[in-house]
């Protein structure tokens, strides 16, 4: 019982940091979106990203949030399901923006502008992989909203590494870094380390 506790004040503790660390403010939703929309483009000029412009206009979505009852709450849609819903089941037939290389994402940002600077709230950013690639399935990114009980167990910001019932306290990133990572960062190896 004595290391539980233990394991619950360092997740506090780590929470705690990486909640210091993480810039969460951003100037406004509208401004957010259009950031990801150009670095988004920018893939796709790059030959980074297969989805075309128009497509990513579609998949790119700024609506005001309806599950909040806040009015000045706003959710940044890039794919998933039907109303912002997430593609837990890595359904493939559901929109998402797709790499060169068969990995593909969606994510989901929620973002409060009754604060001043709008602050991010919540987010979920997740990639998959081909399905041919052994080492991994899937990554996830989550900042969870203020309160879930991911707060209380001190890992609101967590990594799921290709498994949904493992966390890890997830490096201090913003939303475009994240998008960044997905894009640039995570590129399927030619050769592979191990196997």
């Amino acid at each position: 019982m004595d290391s539980n506790n233990n394991w619950e004040n360092i997740c506090d503790q780590v929470q705690h940091r990486i909640g210091e660390a993480t810039p969460k403010n951003v100037n406004s939703a509208k401004k957010l979106r259009t950031e990801i929309f150009k670095c988004l483009t920018q893939a796709h000029d790059e030959g980074i990203l297969l989805t075309k412009h128009h497509e990513i206009r579609k998949l790119l979505k700024l609506v005001k949030s309806q599950g909040t009852g806040q009015n000045k709450i706003f959710e940044i849609t890039g794919g998933g399901g039907e109303g912002g819903k997430r593609n837990f089941k890595r359904c493939k037939e559901i929109p998402h923006f797709e790499r060169f290389d068969q990995c593909w994402f969606d994510f989901l940002i929620l973002i409060d502008e009754n604060k001043k600077p709008s602050e991010v709230l919540m987010f979920d950013f997740e990639i998959r992989f081909p399905e041919n690639y052994d080492p991994a399935k899937f990554l996830r990114f989550d900042l969870n909203s203020p309160n879930h009980n991911n707060e209380e167990r001190g890992m609101r910001f967590h990594v799921h590494p290709s498994s949904d019932d493992f966390m890890i306290h997830s490096p201090p990133m913003t939303p475009l870094e994240i998008l960044h990572l997905f894009l640039y960062g995570l590129q399927i190896p030619d050769k592979r380390r191990s196997s």
